[in-house]
């Protein structure tokens, strides 16, 4: 009976997903800032939504990028949504600032790769990482406290809200939310995208 319900939950949670998307698709509208990679032309159109403190972002990550790059055809947006802060702790908006600046340095998915790995971030850790995938570290931070940086960020938490999402990670596909953060799935619903273009 709790895992019906769960479903249940889960059917409603996407429906309300899909409904914002269908109700406001210009949420969904490309943005320059975000990292993406494949044509932008695509016909399919991958978003992910993730914190890179998020277990099940970290368990699933490497998966995901393998997706990536079994899918040439495929455009993949990655939307850094920091959610996991509380109180003084502001780490996740650290890792996910440091992410897209080293975007602005062409070394995003290495970054990328990088902080999924590390077990237990910190704002050192996160400047070791930068350093050590080639980041201007220096360039970085600048990036990282620039006006322009927070307005990004501020606009994937109005996107992710005005999308109905609840965590992390969340796939979009096509304009159709996954109910599950398998890979597996994300990879079944390209095809489905695929099958009716």
């Amino acid at each position: 009976m709790i895992q019906a319900r769960e479903q249940q939950a889960e059917v409603v949670r996407v429906g309300s997903i899909d409904e914002a998307i269908r109700a406001n698709p210009a949420l969904l509208a490309a943005d320059p800032r975000d990292p993406a990679f494949g044509p932008a032309d695509a016909e399919i159109t991958v978003y992910e939504f993730f914190d890179y403190r998020c277990p099940g972002c970290k368990a699933v990550a490497g998966q995901f990028r393998a997706l990536v790059d079994a899918n040439p055809d495929v455009r993949f947006v990655f939307k850094d949504w920091p959610i996991l802060d509380r109180g003084d702790d502001t780490t996740s908006q650290y890792a996910a600032r440091a992410a897209l600046a080293a975007h602005q340095q062409g070394k995003y998915l290495l970054v990328y790769e990088a902080l999924m790995a590390e077990p237990s971030l910190t704002p050192e850790s996160i400047d070791a990482i930068l350093v050590n995938q080639g980041v201007d570290l220096a360039r970085a931070k600048a990036a990282m406290v620039s006006l322009e940086m927070t307005r990004h960020v501020t606009d994937i938490h109005a996107v992710a809200a005005g999308l109905s999402l609840h965590g992390t990670p969340s796939f979009i596909i096509n304009g159709k939310a996954s109910p599950s953060i398998d890979p597996a799935e994300v990879s079944r619903l390209i095809q489905e995208a695929r099958d009716k273009t």
